[in-house]
């Protein structure tokens, strides 16, 4: 969900690329990965990407945050 402040401003809000919900880009990161060969950034809510989803091609490392 959204904040606030993000309601009031489309820039501050991204779709999770793991579960289609909206949310604040407050609570979102950027895993890098890899689509049809070339570096992208992807966007998923902070729960997804604790939860374990990594975008294909991901190499990196993502330390858990605080939901």
């Amino acid at each position: 969900m959204p904040s606030d402040r993000a309601k009031d401003n489309k820039a501050l809000v991204a779709t999770c690329v793991a579960c289609g919900k909206s949310v604040s880009t407050e609570s979102a990161v950027a895993l890098a990965g890899v689509e049809e060969g070339r570096r992208k950034q992807f966007v998923a809510c902070v729960a997804c990407a604790n939860n374990g989803w990594r975008p294909p091609g991901f190499t990196g490392v993502y330390a858990p945050r605080p939901t």
